[in-house]
């Protein structure tokens, strides 16, 4: 990924877009992850899911046992509490305030502007953007989504922050008989693909072609549409959905599944 996309610079934007199921929230908790364990301050906007459905996933991919389902219904044997408490205390290790922070109740740009000043992220993922209740209600849904990303763009640079926004797909894909994203499915493509450095999607073939996906269940694209400093492509990566886990390949998935075995 970091060959795709040239790394991640301060000041900067990454889009991450796809249609609901297809992974995004998986790829994105993986990311945070990531930045967390390379010693980055990372702060968490929730639009849609609550802070507590956001924990439970960071405890099925930190536990890498206990699936996001079980922990979603409370269904636990004795290994299974045990290995739940295990996870608790790594998460409350790793991600402690002074390192990670998220929130599910700000609604508006400024309030989530204040937070990022307060906190002084090196990195800020906001799931979703189209859920930000925009400062004018009366203006073009266009100009509203073109005034948030140019607000966090002037954010990310004031801050030296990168900043990491999720983006719904417009639902015309789905009609194309061909549904691999483009970057004119962006929700309001123009205001967002203009001021991003980088717009990736996530594609989970299986969702739509499961009897004829060439990468099977366990398997996700990440596709580089727009990479200003680094090469558009693609990757594959291994995916377990319910552990909310990547491999940064699918013969890795198949490693990790035989030795569980």
């Amino acid at each position: 990924l970091d060959d795709l996309a040239g790394g991640m610079t301060r000041g900067e934007i990454t889009i991450i877009g796809g249609r609901p199921g297809h992974g995004k929230t998986t790829f994105t908790v993986n990311l945070i992850k990531g930045f967390v364990e390379n010693g980055k301050k990372v702060v968490l906007f929730n639009r849609e899911m609550t802070n507590v459905e956001m924990m439970k996933k960071l405890i099925a991919l930190e536990s890498g046992n206990l699936s996001y389902n079980m922990i979603r219904r409370g269904i636990f044997d004795t290994v299974g509490l045990a290995e739940l408490e295990s996870a608790k205390k790594k998460i409350i290790e790793k991600y402690s305030e002074n390192k990670f922070a998220m929130f599910d109740n700000l609604k508006d740009f400024g309030s989530s502007a204040s937070e990022v000043k307060k906190f002084k992220p090196d990195v800020i993922v906001d799931d979703y953007i189209q859920l930000i209740r925009p400062d004018n209600p009366q203006e073009q849904r266009r100009l509203q989504l073109e005034s948030i990303v140019n607000n966090y763009k002037w954010l990310a640079k004031s801050t030296g922050s990168c900043a990491i926004l999720v983006s719904q797909l417009n639902r015309a894909l789905e009609s194309r008989v061909n549904q691999r994203p483009m970057l004119s499915d962006l929700a309001e493509s123009g205001a967002i693909e203009q001021v991003a450095e980088n717009v990736w999607f996530v594609f989970y073939d299986y969702k739509i072609n499961f009897a004829r996906s060439k990468v099977g269940a366990n398997g996700i694209e990440i596709i580089g549409s727009k990479v200003r400093y680094g090469n558009s492509g693609s990757i594959k990566l291994g995916f377990d959905g319910d552990k909310v886990k990547l491999y940064n390949t699918i013969e890795e998935f198949k490693e990790a599944r035989n030795a569980i075995r």
